[in-house]
């Protein structure tokens, strides 16, 4: 049996997941995804497990392709990738430590050209 759309599995950085979202190539289908729910309690919690090193669960992608458009729809680790992406736009601090917009390029040019600005 031949799947031509075949299964790929690979690990991206964080780094390249808020390009996408910058680039906004993520795609929320309501039918299936609930809407965002976690506290921001909870959103530390799931950052200081990243921070900490501990395994935390997959965010799965699918890659939705038409003719000259590419998007990423979130099929599980919708919580999970909005906790990641507002700690990164300095929506909160992990124990009263902001993310540090200067150690990703994206994050550094959006600080130097004033689009965001860095919280201490």
């Amino acid at each position: 049996m031949s799947d031509k759309a075949g299964l790929s599995i690979k690990g991206e950085s964080i780094q390249s997941l808020y390009g996408s979202y910058l680039k906004q190539l993520f795609l929320v289908n309501r039918r299936y995804q609930r809407k965002l729910v976690w506290t921001v309690e909870e959103k530390r919690s799931f950052i200081n497990s990243i921070v900490s090193g501990y395994p935390v669960p997959l965010v799965l992608l699918a890659e939705v392709s038409k003719v000259n458009d590419r998007k990423l729809e979130i099929i599980d680790g919708m919580q999970r990738m909005n906790a990641i992406m507002s700690f990164i736009d300095q929506e909160f601090d992990l124990d009263g430590q902001y993310f540090d917009l200067d150690t990703m390029a994206d994050t550094k040019i959006l600080k130097d050209n004033g689009v965001i600005k860095q919280k201490s």
